[in-house]
């Protein structure tokens, strides 16, 4: 199973950058994780990169293969409350329910927006082939159109609390059968603590077929700002992540997410995008200078844990398009892995 979430967070906390993540919230953050169990293969630190913004949330994948699963079953019933109705039923059918049990994964998000215990959502993945939070394996056929919407459905009646519309379930069938040859539908969430019961979809899309997918859905955006974000983004990125708001309809807003497992010494764009995002006002550069710093790895003794376990520091980029907008998020990822050396 993976290591304990609090010992992570002690090892990468000479690391973390207070431009992103302020002392005091990281402490907060810090001590509530004391509550999660050994079940996360992936933590995070989810920032603004806007100059005043000072939000942070925190969130968690839990992948089925490696006990997670179960740490993560257990420690739900022994306190329901961990996280909201909605994503500790779906945990717990997870294993259970046959149309949910060969999802490989389920990420936890908390929203520490104020004083309080953190608001909790969660997203289901909905290809068995991912081969990580990101993408899945490269030639492994699509699952079934049947199999995938069985299980968006399912997944978001849980964390909904109630069947999602059939409209909504329609729209997404339609964007995922217009879908390219090289593009899946990953994940689907629902964040009805946020008032709505849209559900937010995320597809894995080469960058250059984002635009004409965007078309083929008839999705109600600027098709122009999606295009400046992604030359925002840069060439360089071949393939992007797509998160698109399905209720009655499409929605407007979307999300376009840029990742590579390359840092900035061996990845020179990443230098050349935060500059676009700069100039477009979506970032504030000690921000982005900030997050540039946090990648890199240490291998560490941790406390609980039965093996020396290599902590890599990795970073991603959302940008979020709403009206001709550009808004940007930065993604300060924590992978903890054992190892013998």
């Amino acid at each position: 199973m993976p290591p304990v979430p609090h010992e992570v967070l002690a090892a990468v906390a000479p690391h973390v950058p207070a431009e992103l993540v302020a002392p005091a919230r990281f402490e907060a953050i810090a001590a509530w994780s004391r509550r999660l169990p050994p079940a996360f293969n992936w933590l995070g630190f989810e920032c603004r990169l806007a100059d005043g913004d000072p939000r942070i949330d925190f969130a968690g994948c839990c992948e089925a293969w490696d006990g997670g699963r179960d740490q993560l079953v257990r420690a739900l019933a022994a306190e329901p409350g961990l996280c909201a109705p909605g994503p500790a039923a779906l945990v717990r059918e997870w294993s259970q329910d046959p149309v949910l049990k060969d999802s490989p994964s389920v990420w936890l998000e908390f929203d520490f927006d104020g004083a309080g215990p953190p608001a909790s959502f969660a997203f289901l993945c909905l290809d068995p082939a991912c081969a990580n939070t990101f993408r899945a394996h490269r030639g492994a056929e699509r699952p079934a159109m049947a199999a995938l919407l069985a299980a968006a459905e399912r997944g978001s009646t849980l964390l909904l609390g109630h069947a999602p519309s059939a409209m909504c379930i329609d729209s997404l069938r339609r964007a995922a059968e217009a879908l390219p040859a090289s593009g899946r539908a990953l994940h689907v969430a629902a964040t009805p603590h946020r008032g709505v019961d849209d559900l937010r979809v995320h597809v894995a899309l080469l960058a250059r077929d984002v635009p004409a997918w965007l078309r083929r859905i008839e999705w109600p955006g600027e098709i122009a700002a999606v295009e400046r974000a992604l030359a925002v983004i840069g060439d360089e990125f071949r393939q992007v992540g797509v998160q698109v708001a399905i209720g009655d309809r499409l929605r407007p807003l979307l999300g376009l997410e840029a990742y590579v497992a390359r840092g900035p010494s061996d990845f020179p764009a990443w230098q050349r995008t935060f500059a676009a995002l700069a100039e477009e006002g979506a970032c504030d550069p000690a921000k982005t200078r900030a997050l540039l710093d946090w990648w890199g790895h240490a291998t560490v003794s941790l406390p609980g844990a039965p093996w020396r376990v290599a902590i890599h520091r990795q970073f991603y980029v959302k940008v979020i398009i709403e009206g001709d907008r550009l808004q940007a998020k930065g993604y300060l990822a924590i992978f903890p892995r054992y190892t013998l050396m």
